[in-house]
């Protein structure tokens, strides 16, 4: 049974306090979306569950595996194994300018898990087929819309076959007409039992999709529920406020 779990994550740039002691266990086939105002700490957060950022306290473990351990990381070839079941899609896709929709997703497979170029691209094509981009196999990023290039970074991320995916607002780069084809493909790996974490201001999504909201701010955890608790019947001040604004 595949668990994430955080505990007092503390972390801070100079004197900016960001995470305040966050604690957040997810479990598998699990789908929490992460709310919350900009700045309150949610992709930073996100970022350290992979190591993207170093904490400065607490504890994160995948399974029985530490990530960190009191502030203190492994060793680098210790902790690669664990880092390697996380997937992660940012907001900027973040694609190869110069390789192919079919050269990026299958860049990371051949290279970090030895994989045959027959087997990577095997699955990259079942990964674009999934994603609605069969046809676009050998397009460049700057031949796809945004929506699609975010489509193929889903598909980047998931050649790499993570057990857990961790989404840092996916659509906040898209078009509203855009932003569907995405959600559409995130919820599909919902149905699939894809445990993810999606840091998010799609308010739809996260009633439809998720089987936990997590509302932050100012660094900490404010309201932690199903998406009937926390964003039909908030109980905390700020959550209310933010889901007033949000919503309007």
């Amino acid at each position: 049974m595949v668990e994430l779990r955080a505990e007092n994550i503390y972390k801070s740039f100079g004197k900016l306090s960001v995470l305040k002691g966050i604690s957040l266990s997810v479990k598998e086939g699990e789908v929490v979306a992460m709310l919350g105002p900009s700045g309150s700490g949610k992709s930073t957060f996100l970022r350290c569950l992979n190591k993207l950022e170093r904490v400065d306290g607490g504890t994160i473990t995948l399974d029985n595996d530490f990530i960190v351990k009191d502030g203190k990381y492994p060793a680098e070839k210790e902790l690669r194994p664990t880092l390697k079941r996380i997937g992660m899609v940012f907001q900027n896709f973040n694609l190869f300018p110069q390789k192919t929709v079919l050269q990026n997703i299958i860049e990371a497979p051949r290279v970090v898990k030895k994989e045959s170029r027959e087997e990577a691209t095997e699955y990259a094509r079942k990964l674009l087929k999934d994603v609605g981009l069969s046809e676009k196999e050998d397009y460049y990023p700057c031949q796809l819309s945004g929506g699609q290039q975010q489509r193929a970074a889903i598909a980047r991320a998931l050649a790499m076959r993570p057990e857990i995916m961790l989404f840092d607002e996916p659509t906040s780069a898209l078009d509203p007409e855009l932003t569907g084809e995405v959600l559409a493909s995130m919820r599909s790996l919902a149905e699939k039992n894809m445990t993810m974490i999606v840091v998010t201001h799609e308010i739809g999504f996260a009633k439809g999709v998720a089987d936990r909201v997590v509302f932050m701010d100012n660094g900490v955890i404010v309201e932690d529920g199903t998406p009937q608790q926390v964003l039909d019947n908030p109980q905390n001040e700020r959550t209310k406020q933010f889901l007033n604004k949000v919503l309007k």
